[in-house]
């Protein structure tokens, strides 16, 4: 990692209130989550509400639910905005931090997959961790209210954030992982 990127992430775990005990990668995907969802969304929001990595995380380590420009965490969330609006506009935020400092198609891959995996409803074949789960039941319950999606259908979003530099790699070009498109 470079030295501008380290301060930063160092300058984050201090203003986040990190403790030492938390391990560099799991701080670089908080700091990668924030850096998105930041730009994304520009009311505060909580890191734990977004944070999927760990372990049967489909290779995702931040997932956001934003419905008609709120952050969502609860399905109940969804009805209220539902009947309050009349109208739902849904939005998924799906990011993969990984702090090498290179690009990996196969990290790459792994989470288109994940990303497929996830919105495959029962077809599903990888494993959850709860966080996850509870995503997979708020994107369950906007397409229960798909009559309502008069502004268009639910947009999605990915990120794979890394500290490495692109070097217009061709392997990566011909399968159409170009950063920034």
């Amino acid at each position: 990692m470079d030295l501008v990127t380290s301060n930063l992430v160092q300058t984050f775990k201090a203003d986040e209130g990190f403790d030492n005990s938390t391990s560099p990668d799991v701080l670089f995907e908080h700091f990668a989550n924030f850096c998105v969802l930041s730009h994304e969304y520009t009311d505060e929001f909580d890191l734990e509400d977004i944070h999927t990595g760990g372990g049967n995380d489909l290779g995702i380590d931040g997932i956001a639910v934003i419905v008609n420009g709120a952050l969502i965490s609860s399905p109940e969330e969804i009805d209220d905005l539902a009947e309050s609006n009349k109208y739902i506009k849904a939005e998924f935020i799906l990011v993969q931090a990984k702090s090498q400092s290179s690009f990996d198609g196969k990290e790459i891959s792994n989470l288109f997959f994940g990303a497929k995996d996830l919105f495959s409803g029962s077809t599903a074949i990888l494993p959850r961790n709860d966080q996850v789960k509870s995503i997979e039941k708020l994107i369950a319950k906007i397409y229960t209210k798909s009559a309502l999606f008069k502004r268009g259908n639910p947009t999605l979003k990915l990120y794979f954030v890394t500290t490495g530099k692109w070097l217009d790699d061709s392997k990566l070009n011909a399968r159409g992982l170009h950063p920034f498109s």
